[in-house]
């Protein structure tokens, strides 16, 4: 089954992992994830429900057999009166008879469809339900793999700029405090203070925002994994950013179209829905059938009359049974419930076609954008990579001019700000990247716990964001 090979799969990628005595590599909170998610154990348990309606289905085309056994004991009291004559005169008798009596009774049914057309097009709407749920296990395991990851890359792109911030704040200090010594010592007008000053609250500010979407970022990591995390390793500086492949888009959407499981249950969605129209259609032919019914019954026991009699006979009896039958039976009205059915069903079945071509639309659209994002995200984080080198020139040149007199605090502010938030954007497109690329292959269904071993062996134990660790 595709779902059962995904989840060795996934097995193995564990098997494979760095111990998990502390989850903090991706790997590790991925093993938690697949031990703890609830939205996967949800989807692992539909698997498995959904799985035994085609046994269900198959079970209608499949001989029944039926076994009956009971002892019954029964008592009886019976009283009555007679009247003789003898000339002119009568005598009154009076009759009691008792009966003690004991019942065995064994009875075998066997009952096998021998013409049901509804329940052959149930059984084949049966294996299409199987094949959607294999589908959308493995979808739902692929999908486990993107939400881990980006949730895992959400807390480090947080922390990460909240590393950044912190260093802004730190600048914006030493620079509100470097100000407030030239004013003291009347180089500067107090103006530049106040500048220095607003700009230090604003990094103030923009640090506690920073700090609260950290915690959010780990609330939602913890969602998966019911652990909390709090030491993740970083992605390394080094790790390629590189163009997908194939290079070629329209490769990728034709990978996808063969191998995307949201496709693959939306037609077998489609399938079964055709199948169970057929089925309902049906209902208006004939069904044949055949039975074989085996029945025996032995009955023992005694009778007594007061006063005595002659012609008294014990309640003994035995009794076997031996039935063949072949049934037919046909629906000539039933309230016009049939066709109505007939028709609900063929509806169903157009909204579930019409639910696969608009899925394959998806596919295509959804596949192009992913390839797209992820060209997109490859340029970006090469330009926002350069960015940080002039941003950091451009500051040196600045801080030089301030020094001489020809440039003012503001200037300086302004691209000490221009710096820290081309480091914040060179983080988010990195992380953006990835995610862009686990998603495009999500689109393409190729997505597997390999993916988080590639990944796994890029990170490394963090390290704060500093000027001196993003020289170019």
């Amino acid at each position: 089954m595709i779902a059962h090979r995904h989840l060795l799969r996934v097995a193995f990628a564990v098997a494979l992992g760095a111990p998990a005595a502390h989850a903090e590599t991706l790997l590790d909170v991925y093993e938690l994830a697949v031990q703890n998610d609830p939205q996967l154990k949800a989807a692992e348990a539909t698997y498995r429900a959904d799985r035994e309606t085609e046994v269900l289905a198959r079970s209608a085309l499949l001989p029944r057999l039926t076994g009956q056994a009971y002892y019954q004991e029964s008592e009886t009291d019976a009283a009555s009166k007679s009247t003789t004559f003898s000339g002119t005169s009568a005598t009154v008798i009076d009759q009691h008879t008792s009966t003690d009596s004991e019942s065995e009774n064994y009875s075998l049914s066997l009952t096998q469809p021998l013409f049901d057309l509804p329940a052959w097009f149930s059984y084949r709407a049966g294996k299409r339900v199987s094949e959607r749920a294999q589908a959308q296990l493995a979808y739902d395991q692929q999908q486990l793999i993107v939400r881990v990851a980006e949730a895992y890359f959400n807390v480090l792109r947080a922390r990460e700029n909240l590393d950044a911030s912190k260093a802004e704040e730190r600048a914006a200090k030493r620079q509100l405090e470097q100000t407030q010594q030239r004013f003291d010592v009347g180089l500067i007008a107090i103006t530049d203070v106040h500048e220095s000053r607003a700009v230090y609250d604003s990094t103030v500010a923009q640090r506690l925002g920073f700090e609260g979407a950290l915690a959010v970022a780990k609330e939602n990591l913890s969602t998966l994994t019911g652990q909390e995390h709090h030491n993740l390793w970083s992605l390394k500086g080094d790790f390629p950013i590189v163009l997908p492949e194939p290079a070629d888009r329209a490769a990728w959407v034709e990978f996808a179209l063969a191998n995307n499981y949201q496709l693959k249950v939306a037609n077998a969605a489609s399938g079964s829905a055709h199948d169970m129209a057929r089925a309902k259609r049906s209902e208006h032919l004939p069904k044949i059938s055949g039975s074989f019914s085996y029945t025996k019954d032995d009955t023992d026991g005694s009778r007594t009359f007061d006063p005595p009699s002659t012609f008294s006979v014990p309640p003994e009896s035995e009794y076997e049974s031996e039935v063949v039958r072949v049934t037919l039976t046909m629906p000539l009205f039933a309230g016009g419930g049939i066709s109505a059915g007939r028709r609900q069903a063929y509806e169903q079945y157009n909204a579930a076609k019409y639910n696969a071509q608009l899925a394959q639309r998806q596919v295509i659209a959804g596949t192009r954008a992913q390839h797209i994002a992820v060209h997109t995200a490859v340029q970006t984080v090469k330009a926002r990579k350069l960015n940080i080198v002039s941003a950091r020139s451009a500051l040196d040149a600045t801080q030089a001019g301030y020094e001489v007199g020809t440039r003012n605090v503001v200037d300086v502010l302004d691209a000490q700000r221009k710096l820290y938030a081309a480091m914040r954007d060179y983080s988010n497109a990195r992380y953006s990247y990835v995610v862009d690329l686990l998603k495009l292959k999500l689109n393409a269904g190729t997505l597997s716990p390999a993916d988080i071993q590639q990944l796994n062996r890029w990170l490394q134990e963090s390290t704060a964001v500093s000027l001196k660790e993003t020289k170019g």
